[in-house]
């Protein structure tokens, strides 16, 4: 009877950050949506975006899309529960590691392409601080409706 009840809790124990968790990653989700416009983009604190181009993150139903191409769902790359929150996703022949973090209408991203298949320790390159100098930085800012 003791071992009965000692695994229910346990089994409690465990389901009830997951929980937590999704419950987190859907309001995560929802204070994502809308269209994003790249606003400011450096590496090494220099900028790299051309002066006319205003690429531009479309964010739905829990789905971003620069564009043309597949939608990816954030679910899937999304990590609100880490801090700081982190991002990672292919992209073409490497894997971004990333930290991001939305204020308001503005979304800061910081992070790193990374050759997984050459990368002993992938992870390490994710940044710790939105830096330039750490990784690639990016800022959108969200379009008023």
């Amino acid at each position: 009877m003791v071992k009965h009840v000692l695994f229910v809790l346990v089994l409690w124990f465990f389901t009830l950050p997951q929980g937590d968790a999704d419950d987190a990653r859907k309001k995560e989700l929802a204070q994502l949506e809308g269209t994003w416009t790249l606003i400011k983009a450096e590496m090494n604190g220099k900028s790299v975006l051309e002066k006319d181009d205003k690429p531009k993150l479309m964010v739905k139903d829990g789905k971003w899309t620069n564009g043309p191409k597949a939608a990816m769902k954030l679910s899937e790359i999304l990590d609100p529960s880490k801090k700081p929150k982190t991002v990672t996703f292919p992209y073409e022949e490497a894997v971004f590691y990333g930290i991001y973090e939305v204020n308001g209408d503005e979304l800061r991203v910081c992070g790193d392409g990374v050759d997984t298949g050459r990368e002993k320790n992938p992870e390490a390159r994710r940044p710790k601080e939105f830096d330039s100098t750490k990784g690639v930085l990016l800022v959108f800012k969200r379009e008023k409706k």
